[in-house]
């Protein structure tokens, strides 16, 4: 049975923050490396014809290029999806090298800007067939909707009773130099059916709204596009500490 997805990705500034340090994969593009968010939600529906890949970023550090560490690894995910044109890859052996070359291009930049510690976490969905992929480094979440059950899909790479900034430090995130500790995301397959709905968000929802809210918008709002703007919006409305970042993938068995 062919399967279609049907997609939409809103990125905001949230109330409080000068700068986004949240980006994203979606569509084959990203935000550039200084950005304000999105004006209007992005769209995407096609057919699950061949491998699919979106993704958030949420760059760590508040003052510490967050912005710099999120475009590196968002750009580098746009160039390994090119190469799936050239060559066919195991789906969890080309996710494994996604994140450890994603890290790679973020200690390269936090090299080129001189600076000694920059980090994005990231949170990735990859529908190859009809499985789907879930994977994750650092805090920012997957979430599956089915038949009315919501679920958390990624893990939190967090240290309990240590925190930074007032939140759980991160144990896993882009950005670590290989000599020093070893990058390891969590990998999850899920097999996809119609009517699902996944979730892929920054902190800056997830701080913000608790996933019964979540939930509740999610089942309530059939438009895609709005939903995820609804989303965002009830994060502003709570205060909106820190940017929004929220990608929506519906999956359905019709066009």
């Amino acid at each position: 049975m062919e399967l279609y997805l049907d997609a939409a990705c809103q990125c905001d500034l949230g109330r409080s923050r000068k700068h986004n340090e949240d980006n994203f994969f979606f569509d084959g593009r990203c935000l550039p490396e200084e950005n304000s968010g999105l004006r209007h939600p992005v769209l995407l529906r096609t057919a699950l014809q061949k491998e699919l890949c979106v993704a958030v970023f949420d760059g760590i550090g508040g003052t510490s290029n967050g912005e710099s560490a999120a475009f590196a690894a968002a750009d580098c995910v746009k160039s390994e999806m090119r190469r799936l044109e050239d060559f066919v890859v195991p789906e969890k052996r080309f996710l494994r090298d996604l994140c450890a070359r994603a890290n790679a291009a973020v200690v390269a930049r936090a090299r080129e800007l001189k600076t000694a510690y920059m980090g994005t976490t990231m949170a990735a969905l990859y529908f190859a067939g009809d499985n789907v992929y879930v994977c994750n480094l650092g805090d920012s979440r997957a979430y599956r909707l089915r038949d009315g059950e919501f679920l958390q899909l990624s893990h939190d790479h967090v240290e309990l009773g240590r925190e930074t900034e007032g939140k759980p430090a991160l144990t896993q995130y882009l950005g670590i130099d290989a000599e020093e500790f070893l990058v390891e995301p969590y990998i999850a397959k899920g097999e996809l059916k119609a009517g699902d709905q996944y979730l892929l968000c920054s902190d800056g929802l997830t701080d913000m709204l608790t996933n019964a809210e979540i939930d509740g918008l999610m089942e309530h709002i059939a438009d895609t596009a709005a939903c995820v703007q609804a989303l965002v919006d009830a994060a502003l409305k709570k205060g909106g500490r820190d940017n929004v970042t929220v990608i929506l993938c519906r999956i359905s068995d019709k066009p």
